[in-house]
């Protein structure tokens, strides 16, 4: 049984002053003047406000011995998250001189600071990205247009060959913010930015701006995310930036015969960045010389036609400065390195990517006294530790997270101070709470004391929580941003999150007890990937000697990791992780997962299914409320969170059985009888049975319920099977009146 803690007096000013002068009558009945300009009832005043102060510390004690009892068993509170994003800076001066940016760069969203993890060059450019939209027409009017279009295009054609129509769409990318731009809806799987001159630069002037410099492209993905894998420790990773740049390769003019003028792209050298189709982030491009800034000439006929970059008009034409072709890189063997085409949410130049921080510069804790285990405290938290630049008597000390490994000072003899040498720097070090902004150093034995008298100072970022998610366009000022250079932020800042409080990181000690913060056991996986801050996980399975690409073989070593998260947008009956939740999962789980263990995050697999049932009601029922008790009823039944037998969710790797699903129907409220039930997956044919795989769960796209016989499950599908054909990608201009 839990011990209670006594109750707190939470009497205020007001309430204690009132019963203290309520009792005034009962025991002084001379004392008839009760105005505030008596002293006696001044005095009163005073004894109330003091006594609710004494009450409002005293109610402080046992959050005091909760946090206390936390450090007494090694488990900190996780402190606040700070928030990140991408900026993108505009150059507005009227030269042509790129201006270089410092990285440390300061920039804010009203009252919240952001900086600048690493500095750039901003180019006098802008840049517009196009998608070559695929579009279908109707039989009418492609009969209509097919003959003028094969007849001007004649010559692109082979045997075999039928012209594919686009449309040239310039990419908004505010519309991006809500439903990310999906490469897949365009003829050829990239995306094209075209860089362009200033309106009222010289196009031939731009490029010598522009030759032999570094641009920075920033990239931000969707969302949505399939899996994360983290390596056993010591394992090579590649940095791979996840997309492959080129642009055209216009040094030798194409040949004059029409069908031969085939176009071809260089890749442009890409440095920095991790996977860009995984999780935002900024490149730096190499840019050619004057030269290689150009494009073909073309003749009208040909913009456009199949790998040529499509055809601009009116002032963008004339403003053009060369193309960038944007697409998923290609594996070793050829074939794209991604099973689906990228879904983007911005694309943009001269970008950086921001955390939200404030900075600190030499901030004085106090003098050292030469005492063994002497604590100091940075005044701002919390802290971002790789931040932290400590001295003592002017001499950096370095931070570890264990004082009792660290080396013993060297003593010295006489008094006489010593030169600092590898020795005594090894012993140099310090502790620091990142939560409470304790800094603690070594006792002699392990760790060095500071010597007495010498000043501790600290150079440090702090920052962190939901103040740091902002919208877009909010980052619009900065005090020391160069003269004509503006700054914004074309998308959402992601992943601030507030500290863990003491009630939950109370409910948590038992669980840290049996685990001590390290992934051992099953259990242990679970319970500490529960705990990431900043992420509601509604569901998390372990699956031991599971590798998610070989889900039928025995894998050891290897562990996979299924997150369902409590709440999505998007799916919210099936939800899945997005990527903030699994790089979030990934950054908490990380560090404490043993060395040797390859661990594999994602989310589930779902499964499309279609159900149509026919049913019966009983006498005085509408068949309206049947209709939705019966999808309601499979829709639970079937649900990740609240589905499968023992109400906690469907299980993986559980086949869905049409029997199974006519018991659940024929308990729904006013069935009287089910006529049949017909279970169909992806492919449309009737089955008795979906198998699901180590990873898979159901996903009902769509429940049908009729009176009397099952409605036949292909309407319920309403799709026909896509055919492929060989085409030629060719622009398509609709006729306007």
């Amino acid at each position: 049984m839990s011990i209670e803690p006594p109750p707190i007096d939470a009497r205020t000013y007001r309430e204690l002053y009132a019963e203290a002068r309520a009792r005034i009558p009962v025991h002084l009945p001379e004392w008839t003047n009760l105005n505030d300009a008596d002293p006696g009832v001044t005095l009163l005043q005073l004894w109330a406000y003091m006594t609710e102060s004494l009450l409002y510390r005293s109610a402080l004690i046992p959050e005091r011995n909760r946090v206390a009892f936390l450090r007494l068993l090694g488990y900190g509170r996780q402190p606040a998250q700070a928030a990140r994003g991408l900026v993108t800076f505009t150059h507005q001066r009227p030269t042509l001189e790129p201006v270089r940016l410092a990285p440390d760069l300061e920039v804010a969203a009203g009252s919240v600071p952001f900086r600048t993890d690493s500095g750039l060059e901003v180019l006098p450019v802008e840049a517009k990205a196009y998608l070559k939209r695929t579009i279908d027409l109707d039989a009418a009017t492609r009969a209509e247009v097919e003959e003028e279009y094969a007849a001007a295009y004649a010559s692109f054609l082979d045997d075999g060959v039928d012209l594919a129509y686009y449309e040239t769409t310039e990419v908004e990318w505010a519309a991006a913010e809500r439903t990310a731009l999906d490469l897949g809806d365009s003829i050829d799987g990239v995306l094209w930015l075209a860089l362009l001159a200033r309106t009222g630069d010289d196009v031939e002037l731009v490029r010598d701006a522009l030759a032999n410099g570094v641009l920075t492209l920033g990239v931000v993905p969707d969302e949505r995310a399939d899996a994360r894998a983290l390596p056993p420790v010591g394992t090579p990773t590649a940095s791979e930036t996840g997309i492959e740049i080129q642009r055209p390769d216009a040094a030798e003019p194409l040949p004059s015969e029409l069908a031969a003028r085939v176009p071809r792209y260089v890749p442009v050298p890409v440095s920095g960045g991790t996977d860009l189709l995984q999780e935002p982030g900024v490149v730096e491009l190499r840019l050619p010389d004057q030269t290689g800034l150009r494009s073909w000439d073309l003749d009208p006929n040909e913009e456009g036609v199949g790998g040529f970059p499509p055809a601009l008009e009116g002032d963008a034409a004339d403003r053009l400065v060369t193309w960038l072709r944007i697409g998923p890189a290609a594996a070793a063997d050829g074939r794209p390195a991604t099973p689906a085409p990228p879904r983007l949410r911005w694309v943009g130049i001269n970008a950086a990517a921001v955390r939200q921080r404030t900075h600190v510069a030499n901030a004085q804790l106090g003098r050292g006294d030469g005492s063994a285990d002497q604590q100091v405290r940075l005044a701002s938290t919390p802290v971002l530790l790789e931040s932290v630049d400590l001295t003592v008597g002017g001499q950096r000390w370095r931070r570890v997270d264990d004082l009792m490994t660290a080396d013993a000072e060297v003593p010295v003899p006489g008094g006489v101070a010593r030169p600092p040498t590898d020795e005594v720097d090894r012993a140099s070090v310090f502790t620091l709470d990142r939560f409470s902004g304790e800094v603690r150093f070594g006792d002699g034995i392990h760790g060095r004391r500071p010597p007495p008298g010498a000043v501790i100072a600290a150079t440090y970022d702090h920052g962190g929580g939901r103040a740091g998610m902002v919208d877009p366009g909010a980052i619009t000022t900065g005090v020391t941003l160069p003269t004509g250079i503006k700054v914004t932020n074309p998308t959402r800042t992601t992943g601030g999150a507030e500290a863990e409080s003491v009630e939950l990181a109370q409910a948590r000690i038992a669980g840290h007890l049996r685990h001590r913060d390290r992934l051992v056991t099953e259990q242990d996986v679970r319970e500490v990937a529960a705990a990431t801050p900043g992420v509601e996980l509604a569901r998390i399975d372990v699956l031991p000697l599971l590798h998610p690409d070989l889900p039928e073989v025995t894998t050891p070593g290897v562990v996979t990791l299924v997150v369902v998260p409590r709440f999505d947008p998007v799916h919210p009956a099936t939800p899945e992780p997005d990527r903030a939740t699994l790089d979030a999962v990934c950054r908490h789980v990380d560090p404490r997962r043993l060395v040797t263990t390859e661990l594999h995050l994602r989310g589930p697999r779902y499964r499309r299914v279609w159900v149509s049932i026919g049913a019966e009601p009983l006498p005085g029922v509408e068949f309206a409320v049947l209709r939705d008790a019966v999808e309601r009823t499979l829709r639970s039944w079937c649900s990740p969170l609240s589905g499968g037998p023992r109400g906690t969710g469907w299980p993986l790797a559980t086949d869905l059985e049409r029997l199974e699903l006519w018991s659940v129907a024929a308990r729904a409220d006013g069935v009287a009888r089910i006529v049949d039930v017909h279970l169909a997956a992806g492919d449309g044919v009737r089955v008795d049975r979906v198998p699901l795989g180590p990873l898979e769960l159901p996903r009902l796209v769509a429940v049908g319920v009729r009176r009397g016989e099952p409605q036949p499950v292909a309407e319920l599908l309403g799709a026909t099977p896509e055919v492929e054909t060989t085409s030629l990608p060719i622009p398509f201009v609709p006729v306007e009146c």
